[in-house]
């Protein structure tokens, strides 16, 4: 998945009790809500490791 500022790859974060998008390049952090409906197929299967996201 990329991101929508720079084109960079986005990677999965995960911190006490977050999960984050974060680009490689710009380095902005986006909430999972914010790119939900532009997830691609391997960013769900890291997503759906976790049990539990919280969409803060």
């Amino acid at each position: 998945m990329t991101c929508e500022r720079c084109g960079k790859e986005l990677e999965v974060v995960r911190r006490c009790r977050q999960v984050r998008l974060k680009c490689k390049g710009c380095r902005t952090e986006f909430q999972i809500h914010e790119v939900a409906s532009r997830l691609d197929a391997e960013t769900e299967i890291i997503l759906a490791q976790y049990t539990a996201i919280i969409y803060d």
